[in-house]
């Protein structure tokens, strides 16, 4: 492909370009919001807000775009890069046609282009996510100011080329959500500056990563419920994008993406909130709830719930690719009776703070690790599958899921989920090989609206609002309660809420010895605290006993 497109360059060096902008061209950055108005105004005064919620910085001069804060890490750059804000200002002006809007626009832009010709500084400047945006309000303008504004056309054909470089240049590409935008991008300036050879790099490519990012369930392998909502809405508007320029994806794409879309109905939590899982936020989402129970071994993802008491369980194990992946495996969350109990902690954000550094690591997630570090991730996982979902079952009175994470070089772990259905009561049978002497942590991490009361020694009760469960460890190991502590290193029992913001909570945890060549089995029960039967646990071989009145369920493992 680079050796094609270097041929390509040579015999078009003095192609001469023009713009062609059609109405479909156009992919709005963002929509009006309730945001928009202040960032508006804000931009009006050369008050600057990347991204809503973000701090302001002044932009008058043209070093101004060089501006850091740390607080955001490489994150404030690049949305100052994406030319968020300037997008926001063509919003205004599109709804209001007021062309101190659409002026405002453009001093913003060739304040950029005239900054981009000296820039030694970010690197976001040319990174893959606000290239691939920055086109898209780039041609908004362009767009937008057709017969209103007198536009150096030769100036912005060659910053769409110079864009089109960097965009199709392999070096700079990753087959994930950020390659997909940069595809959109080849796609749309392909069109509108009528050249074939650009917009099927965009195509092609596209296509190639869709295969690659998506499971036989059709889920997104990003590791991330949020990400998967976003990449599939992308492909649903570039096919109609697409359709519009007398192409499609084909029928079977279209299929897989069209099931794509239906999954939000059955990953969204009963509260139309998505789970925290990997870099996802906690973003409402609209949905038709489907309580239908889902598993994908691709994605080593699995959910088991019930709409009866608004169950929703997830539980991952498994991964075949790291972008946004966590060190998750063998963990769970759980919501139930309308209430968050057991949560994964979320991104808080993507910079460098040592916040970011602690919810992406063991420390924040309900899973089983060793000796207190982090496993390795690795892409050879979607290959080598040293983590993995080993089967599931299900029947009319339960349900079981197994994963095993082979990671760690002193020992094996394995967490069996069973689901009983008729008591709703759930079940994690952990499992560790020691291939050395080691100590595992069996780590429990809380919503934090949740208390934890100590029911004895080895069982709490898990209480929000009205609502109450009873975590029991069988194996009457001592169960230990961390309170959050985000003031000062090392941070423990926090979740971040919202983006680049963090609330402390509480964990609750068991540790063991277990020695080299050795076996150890703990066995955990949650159970509704207003089950008055009498319920016990016990292994028999493979065979888990459980015994609830007078009832006995035995379930081979």
């Amino acid at each position: 492909m680079e050796n094609k497109f270097n041929e390509y360059l040579i015999k078009n060096k003095k192609k001469e370009y023009t713009l062609d902008i059609k109405e479909f061209d156009v992919i709005s950055l963002t929509k009006k919001t309730k945001y928009t108005p202040d960032i508006v105004e804000k931009a009006l005064n050369n008050i600057i807000v990347p991204f809503p919620g973000f701090e302001t910085f002044n932009l008058k001069e043209v070093s101004d775009w060089d501006f850091i804060n740390d607080k955001y890490g490489d994150s404030y750059q690049l949305y100052i890069h994406s030319l968020r804000f300037v997008n926001e200002l063509l919003v205004t002006y599109d709804l209001t046609m007021e062309l101190k809007y659409l002026d405002k626009a453009r001093e913003y832009i060739e304040s950029w282009i005239a900054f981009t010709r000296e820039n030694i500084g970010s690197n976001m400047v040319w990174y893959d996510h606000p290239t691939a945006q920055r086109i898209q309000v780039i041609i908004y303008y362009l767009y937008l100011a057709k017969g209103v504004q007198d536009i150096n056309e030769t100036q912005y054909v060659n910053i769409l080329r110079y864009h089109s470089l960097f965009l199709a240049d392999n070096k700079n590409y990753r087959r994930n959500n950020h390659g997909l935008m940069m595809d959109r991008s080849l796609m749309i300036l392909g069109n509108i500056l009528k050249d074939d050879f650009i917009f099927n790099i965009g195509f092609y490519r596209s296509i190639d990563t869709f295969w690659f990012s998506y499971g036989y369930t059709g889920l997104h392998l990003e590791n991330s419920p949020e990400y998967h909502n976003m990449v599939t809405n992308m492909y649903l508007e570039l096919q109609k994008y697409l359709t519009k320029s007398g192409k499609s994806y084909g029928s079977t794409i279209v299929a897989i993406i069209s099931k794509a879309s239906a999954l939000k109905n059955i990953f969204t939590k009963p509260n139309k909130i998505i789970p925290s899982i990997g870099d996802s936020g906690h973003g409402l989402t609209k949905i038709n709830k489907n309580y239908e129970n889902f598993i994908d071994y691709s994605a080593g993802f699995s959910i088991i719930q019930e709409e009866r008491n608004e169950y929703f369980l997830t539980f991952v194990s498994g991964y075949s690719t790291v972008t946004h992946k966590h060190i998750d495996d063998l963990s769970f969350t759980l919501f139930y009776k309308g209430k968050d109990f057991f949560v994964d902690p979320g991104k808080y954000s993507y910079s460098k703070h040592p916040y970011r550094g602690y919810v992406k690591s063991f420390k924040g997630h309900s899973g089983i690790f060793i000796n207190d570090k982090n496993y390795r991730l690795s892409e050879k996982n979607r290959v080598n599958k040293k983590v993995y979902l080993n089967h599931h079952f299900e029947n009319d009175i339960y349900m079981l899921v197994k994963g095993t994470n082979k990671s760690y070089d002193e020992g094996d772990l394995s967490r069996t989920v069973v689901y009983l259905k008729e008591h709703q009561i759930t079940i994690f049978i952990d499992e560790v090989f020691a291939e050395e002497d080691i100590t595992v942590l069996h780590n429990f991490n809380l919503f934090h609206k949740v208390e934890a009361i100590k029911h004895s020694d080895y069982s709490y009760k898990i209480v929000n609002g009205n609502t109450s469960l009873i975590l029991t460890n069988h194996n009457k190991q001592m169960f230990y309660k961390i309170d959050g502590n985000m003031n000062e290193e090392p941070y423990k029992a926090i979740n971040s809420v919202v983006f680049n913001e963090v609330v402390e909570t509480s964990q609750l945890f068991s540790k063991e010895k277990v020695l080299k060549n050795e076996i150890s089995l703990n066995i955990y029960s949650i159970i509704d605290s207003q089950l008055k039967e009498p319920f016990g646990i016990e292994m028999e071989g493979s065979m888990l006993i459980i015994r609830i009145g007078n009832e006995n369920y035995k379930i081979n493992i």
